[in-house]
């Protein structure tokens, strides 16, 4: 093997190295700020803009584990739920991300 061909092999491999780390960063997010945003607008506040809602939300789950693991807690609580039902069971685990998602 030449330098170049060794040289050429280990910076294919940094650069796939790289791009899988920035892949498992994305996929340890395990809750959906749209849903969250948009079950808020649909059952509790229809004033809410859902969008900037949503950008809040995945920017404070980014910059804030607390937050991230509170939004987690509301999106799990609200999957399937209708909207009488996650207002009474969800409101707890839901009111800080929104509050602070808006």
């Amino acid at each position: 093997m030449t330098i170049r061909t060794t040289l050429a092999l280990g910076c294919g491999l940094a650069l796939l190295a790289s791009v899988a780390l920035v892949g498992c960063g994305e996929a340890e997010r395990t809750y959906d700020c749209a849903q969250i945003c948009t079950q808020y607008a649909d059952c509790i506040d229809d004033g809410v803009d859902t969008v900037e809602c949503t950008d809040r939300c995945e920017d404070q789950g980014q910059e804030d584990p607390d937050f991230a693991e509170q939004a987690s807690d509301c999106e799990n609580c609200i999957d399937d739920e209708s909207c009488s039902a996650a207002a009474v069971e969800c409101a707890t685990a839901c009111a800080w991300v929104v509050a602070e998602s808006t």
